[in-house]
């Protein structure tokens, strides 16, 4: 992510008898791929799940048991694969590795990147999701409620209406699976049709009418909905806030242990802060999870913190943001409000990094006279 050195999507290290030799690289019978083997497995597995890795790289050694996890629950069902991208360089180029970890899911020999994240669990569920129809179809409101319900960070789209719904639906379901999950429920009740997104914190926004049968309208309003004003970021979405955040973005860093509960709180806060700066994606993120990403590149050392980047996050030759930071004693609207009108209006001093800087140093000194003093 430009300005916040963060990739979520998987964390950057640097910018049968088809395959000979099989090589297990682990639990669950990891395929070893070669440039030789490469197109082979994509054409003889269905479903497959290829990570290019670095035997150097530590975030790939971080994910490697996780990955391994992942292939003993998804073994039998769908086909993992690793690249060494190192040694493999006409398959590192063919698919443009940057960075490593990276992965990519291929259904039916149909490549998608893997933009889930980086637990066993995880890569389990983003795979399943991605395995099965595009399209989800409850038999009844119940399931489809319970469905609702494990919603986490991407959005769920729901069409109800009759089959020319369904058949449109459904083509938009199958070109954007990673844009969330999509849901249709039969109903031939009048109005004829009804497509809701629901994201954030139990939000529901809904398109209806002759709309709902204007295939270009209905995929409008999906991308232009499917992001809350308020929402988390993570390695699910954080491509879609960044394609928005052309002049910056508000980064709200709650205490780790509790920042759900505390963005929930303060979500009526910082939706009506995001409606009087609209220019700026305002979100907040797990504190813990990302904890390096929070301390280094944010500067968050206490909480909560709110830390403004104003620059071009969409275009990489375009120069670092600048960043401000307050950590308020109360959060409301007002001094929300009234501190980013500070900033724009330059009256804020922007936040170098040259504190936190020493700070450091000034814990690295006294680790080390407490080391001299024991010696």
């Amino acid at each position: 992510m430009r300005g916040a050195s963060w990739r979520p999507l998987v964390a950057v290290c640097g910018l049968v008898a088809l395959f000979a030799p099989r090589q297990a690289a682990g639990a669950g019978d990891i395929l070893e791929l070669t440039d030789e083997t490469f197109e082979s497995a994509v054409k003889f597995h269905p479903l497959l799940l290829v990570k290019f890795y670095a035997p150097w790289c530590g975030h790939c050694r971080q994910l490697k048991p996780e990955f391994e996890k992942a292939a003993e629950v998804l073994k039998g069902k769908v086909q993992l694969a690793q690249v060494d991208a190192t040694t493999q360089v006409g398959l590192a180029e063919q698919y443009r590795i940057e960075g490593y970890p990276t992965m990519y899911f291929f259904n039916k020999g149909l490549k998608k990147e893997y933009s889930g994240g980086r637990s066993s669990s995880t890569i389990v569920s983003w795979v399943k999701e991605h395995s099965g129809p595009a399209l989800v179809t409850p038999s009844s409101d119940y399931d489809l409620n319970a469905a609702l319900k494990g919603r986490q960070s991407l959005p769920f789209f729901v069409a109800r209406g009759g089959p020319p719904v369904q058949e449109l639906f459904g083509r938009l379901a199958e070109e954007h699976r990673t844009m969330g999950t999509f849901f249709f429920r039969q109903d031939d009740s009048n109005p004829p049709a009804v497509i809701q997104v629901h994201r954030g914190f139990n939000e529901i926004v809904e398109l209806k009418g002759p709309d709902t049968l204007d295939e270009e309208k209905v995929m409008a309003f999906l991308e232009a909905e499917r992001l809350p004003p308020f929402g988390e970021i993570n390695e699910e979405n954080y491509a879609g806030y960044l394609g928005r955040a052309g002049h910056g973005m508000l980064w709200i860093c709650f205490p780790p242990v509790s920042f759900l509960e505390e963005a929930e709180q303060k979500q009526g806060v910082f939706q009506r802060v995001a409606a009087s700066f609209p220019q700026f994606p305002v979100v907040y993120l797990d504190t813990k999870l990302y904890e390096e990403h929070v301390k280094e590149d944010l500067g968050c050392d206490d909480f909560p913190t709110l830390v403004l980047q104003i620059g071009n996050f969409t275009d990489e030759q375009a120069p670092e943001p600048k960043t401000y930071k307050i950590a308020p004693d109360d959060i409301t609207e007002d001094v929300v409000v009234d501190w980013i009108n500070s900033v724009l209006a330059g009256e804020v001093k922007e936040d170098d990094g040259l504190a936190a800087l020493d700070a450091a140093d000034s814990e690295v000194e006294v680790g080390e006279l407490e080391e001299e003093e024991e010696e």
